[in-house]
């Protein structure tokens, strides 16, 4: 199926769903290279990842929320563009 496909079906999933479609995505690839995902059973993997996922609470940090972080990015971006004027 093509992601054009995909993509809208994607779009109408909810934050949480859309993180799990994320960590589903990075397991296969990551078994596609060759990762060991510790079961060597393929349905044993998707039942157990299934009910990781159902157990699990998708919790999202952003810098934006944290004074020290925010700071820590405005000096970045101010050494930066300084050493792009330099």
């Amino acid at each position: 199926m093509p992601l054009s496909e995909l993509l809208p079906s994607i779009n109408q999933l909810s934050h949480q769903d859309k993180l799990r479609l994320i960590h589903v995505l990075l397991l296969a690839v990551a078994r596609e290279d060759g990762c060991s995902l510790g079961l060597d059973d393929a349905a044993a993997v998707k039942n157990d990842l299934l009910n990781q996922l159902a157990s699990t609470e998708a919790v999202v940090w952003s810098p934006q929320a944290d004074p020290d972080s925010i700071q820590a990015l405005a000096d970045l971006l101010a050494t930066t563009q300084a050493n792009a004027n330099a």
